[in-house]
């Protein structure tokens, strides 16, 4: 008699969800042309939003306290890289 073999790490899990997906997909059928592209929209919209906050307020930030473009240009990449990972969390958890 020989020991059950284990699987991989999350390889069952992920084949099941991928099934789930598949059978869902297959029920409700391929999403609209308007669907698509307002989903394109809210993608771009996440990402420049954060971008667009972090970029004026830093620059709000440098006026008033008259620091060149230090917050600016720190405010500007943490507004994109929030930006990005709030896509990346919506696209995966659609």
């Amino acid at each position: 008699m020989s020991a059950p073999q284990k699987e991989p790490d999350g390889f069952v899990e992920g084949i099941r969800a991928r099934l789930d997906r598949l059978r869902k997909a297959r029920a409700e059928g391929e999403p609209s042309v308007g669907r698509q592209l307002a989903q394109i929209g809210v993608l771009g919209w996440i990402i420049v939003t954060p971008t667009l906050v972090g970029m004026f307020a830093g620059r709000w930030l440098d006026q008033r306290f008259d620091t060149g473009v230090f917050w600016a240009a720190g405010l500007l990449v943490a507004g994109v890289a929030l930006g990005f990972w709030s896509a990346w969390r919506w696209m995966h958890d659609s």
